[in-house]
């Protein structure tokens, strides 16, 4: 396993990321995603609401005070499908660091897949 190059992070419903631009898409599992951020800060199931097609999402905040949302990448009418079955999500930030950031969590918390 490679030394970590991310700074710490947090999640929590409090981290404002609205209106931030999408910095990329990652794909992979959900439970990839919840062995890295833990359960989803928002999710259908506990009722959150959302305003466009996702079902769930992450707001991640770094030490350095950078944040970052992880959501489904899913288009209109495919909201259909639960989000656990989804390998395709969004990246938004303001903070470029935090695509290649959230990338290398997601890795080091699955050395094996």
């Amino acid at each position: 396993m490679s030394e970590k190059t991310y700074p710490p992070f947090r999640t929590s419903k409090e981290i404002d990321v609205r209106f931030a631009p999408q910095l990329g898409i990652i794909s992979c599992e959900y439970r990839h995603l919840v062995r890295a951020f833990g359960q989803p800060t928002f999710s259908a199931d506990n009722n959150d609401t959302f305003e466009g097609t996702e079902q769930c999402a992450w707001n991640v905040q770094f030490q350095n005070g950078s944040a970052v949302v992880i959501s489904e990448n899913r288009g209109f009418g495919a909201s259909d499908s639960h989000y656990e079955k989804s390998t395709s999500w969004k990246v938004n930030s303001r903070d470029t660091n935090t695509y290649t950031w959230i990338k290398e969590a997601i890795r080091d918390a699955n050395p094996n897949g």
